[in-house]
């Protein structure tokens, strides 16, 4: 689906009619040069004085003085087995898109005083887990959750810094330059648990997919590699955590943008919530000039925005073309200015920012092999319990329970809460208890199909974000 809502861009840059020209005539300069190079002491000093010669020479020992300032590959790659750490989540109740299970990748240290790692959300998992990390050459070692976005796949955890190595370093990044399309770089990281693997490439572009900015690399990013570093070769500075790609293709690789992420981390190290807030307008695209359209408003901002209203530049920033760009300018803020363009008048407004949503927690209950709970959708109706897991040969799965059906009701208990389920559940441990049920059609005029179903109690346990807990124990 990503791959088929993805432009595909065949654009090729125009060439002045005298490139080949320009070309061959480089060729003979150099060859001027290094005849040059082999000529006696006295020939040199006549050739010199070509002031075509004497340009050429300049702009060789330009390039190999900057050469000479660049990081090698080779001390890139030693670099990032400083900061680098393998990662270990394990998850045994999964909500939402969590599995069940336990999964490899990586992580960067980012501050050795504060014992901070940077990686993705999607590797430390946003129900509870345990996370554990390992410098190289030393044992796991066991972290906690400080910061997961819900906007990018970026997350932060934490160690105890006395058990940070001596030889480890917090990697350099590079807030301030988003490198550019042609930028050398190399994936840091351990795929398939192959541990501290190189890879290497270029920056293929910046894409935004599904709302979200993304660098594309074609670097090579696989299972495993998900939260190290995408390196710029040159200054050995990241300009991203490798996130993502697509499957069936080849070279089409996904990494967080760093100097977005930067935004995140100062302000945590301030003191203030980073969380990205629930903007109150929807932005859409043109398609031409790729400029952002007010495509709904709601109360909050309606007197000041209206449909159609194209965004010209947010806080003086006129490189606002995506909705991470905007929350980037809106993160731990109260208002931001936003000029507008309507009617071809341009205006500037001032937008006061909702208070930001915290990461969903997770809460719910486990029993019978299955796991039931609020949506873990952001605006989803925290009254309704879904199904977010059922395990295989359980009473759950016998009772022909699925994962994303609705518990309406239980014994003719309403459950519209983690405490209602409690309620219903708590005192029949092996007793039967008769479950409504109401699950989504794939296809037809009526949305939902009902159902009654009847399944013994097992193993009531209370499961949040500080773990799981036995009820009525």
């Amino acid at each position: 689906m990503l791959a088929a809502g993805m432009e595909r861009l065949t654009r090729s840059p125009e060439h002045p009619p005298n490139q080949k020209k320009v070309r061959q005539a480089g060729k003979v300069r150099l060859a001027q040069i290094s005849d040059y190079n082999r000529c006696p002491f006295g020939a040199r000093l006549a050739a010199l004085e070509d002031p075509m010669i004497r340009i050429s020479v300049s702009v060789l020992a330009s390039i190999v003085a900057m050469s000479s300032q660049s990081v090698s590959a080779n001390d890139v790659i030693a670099d990032a087995s400083l900061y680098t750490v393998q990662t270990t989540t394990s998850v045994e109740y999964g909500f939402g898109k969590d599995l069940k299970g336990t999964s490899r990748a990586s992580g960067i240290l980012i501050d050795k005083e504060r014992g901070w790692i940077a990686t993705n959300a999607h590797v430390v998992q946003k129900s509870p887990s345990r996370v554990r990390v390992s410098f190289k050459g030393h044992p796991y070692v066991m972290v906690e959750k400080v910061y997961t976005d819900s906007h990018f796949d970026f997350a932060i955890v934490k160690i105890d810094p006395s058990k940070i190595p001596a030889f480890a370093r917090a990697a350099t990044l590079e807030c301030a330059n988003a490198p550019i399309a042609g930028t050398p770089v190399i994936g840091f990281g351990h795929p398939w648990s192959l541990e501290y693997t190189a890879t290497r490439g270029i920056i293929s572009g910046v894409k935004t997919l599904s709302s979200v900015e993304n660098l594309q690399t074609d670097t090579a990013i696989n299972p495993g590699n998900s939260g190290g570093p995408l390196i710029e070769e040159r200054t050995g500075n990241i300009v991203g955590i490798n996130a993502s790609g697509l499957t069936n293709s080849e070279g089409l690789n996904f990494a967080v943008p760093v100097p977005l992420v930067c935004t995140i981390i100062d302000l945590l190290k301030a003191g203030k919530n980073p969380a990205p807030p629930v903007l109150p307008a929807k932005f859409g695209l043109t398609l031409g000039d790729r400029e952002l359209v007010i495509s709904a408003v709601k109360d909050e901002w309606a007197s000041e925005l209206r449909i159609g209203d194209r965004i010209v530049s947010i806080e003086g920033d006129s490189n606002v073309k995506n909705e991470s760009r905007i929350l980037n300018k809106a993160r731990g803020k109260l208002s931001m200015s936003v000029t507008i363009e309507r009617d071809k008048v341009q205006r500037t407004v001032t937008l006061n920012i909702p208070k930001a949503v915290e990461e969903i927690k997770r809460s719910g209950i486990a029993v019978s092999g299955m796991l039931v709970g609020v949506s873990d959708v952001s605006d989803g109706d925290k009254s309704v319990m879904y199904v977010h897991q059922v395990d295989r040969a359980t009473l759950a799965q016998e009772a022909q329970i699925r994962e994303q059906d609705i518990i309406i009701a239980i014994d003719g208990i309403e459950t519209k809460s983690p405490a209602d389920l409690v309620l219903a559940f708590e005192g029949k441990d092996g007793k039967d208890v008769e479950i409504m049920i109401k699950r989504e059609r794939s296809s037809s005029r009526e949305r939902y199909d009902y159902f009654a179903r009847s399944m013994e109690v097992r193993d009531l346990k209370m499961v949040d974000e500080l773990g799981v807990k036995p009820v009525g124990r």
